[in-house]
């Protein structure tokens, strides 16, 4: 990212409301899990900042899901991803010759109401996820754009399939906890 993240701050200058959700992007080489909430519960920002964090890799045709969970207060979900709607002068691929590494993740926390970030972490995923995750980023670039619809046809069909976060985490070809 190009601008500096700090706690108090903007998450985007200049933008004060987001709609509620989570986002994970890879983009200008760095991975983001972003949580857009209003009046986030304590229980949930203390589980962001310090729970035992783990995540999951589903990968399905043109989606990949970024799974995750936060200690007790956050339960398993998951946010899709696609490289092909990151903006352009953000995109990036993984190095596929780079040394095998634990990649960082930062992971944020907005006050949707407002647009400024409540808490911020980084973990590390384990090398083998790590890789797992970059080889999936750089087939899915590399594979033909089928557009928008497409793309959330995809993903929706799959929720249909697996209704629950916890039906879509069997189809996980990877795992990890989070390091710190």
């Amino acid at each position: 990212m190009t601008h500096v993240l700090e706690v108090g701050k903007p998450y985007i200058s200049g933008r004060r409301e987001w709609p509620e959700g989570v986002e994970y992007n890879f983009r200008a080489g760095e991975h983001e899990l972003c949580f857009f909430f209003r009046s986030p519960p304590r229980i949930e920002v203390e589980a962001l900042l310090r729970g035992e964090a783990e995540f999951a890799l589903v990968v399905d045709g043109p989606v990949i899901f970024l799974m995750y969970r936060f200690g007790e207060a956050i339960n398993w979900s998951d946010a899709p991803y696609s490289w092909h709607l990151v903006p352009q002068d953000q995109r990036t691929l993984p190095d596929p010759e780079g040394p095998v590494t634990r990649a960082l993740l930062q992971i944020i926390l907005v006050d949707a109401a407002s647009g400024l970030i409540l808490a911020l972490r980084v973990v590390t995923f384990s090398p083998t996820f790590t890789r797992a995750l970059h080889a999936a980023i750089r087939a899915q670039a590399e594979n033909t754009w089928g557009g928008r619809a497409a793309y959330h046809a995809a993903f929706a069909d799959l929720y249909r399939c697996y209704p629950t976060s916890a039906d879509l985490l069997r189809c996980a070809g990877a795992r990890t906890c989070g390091g710190k």
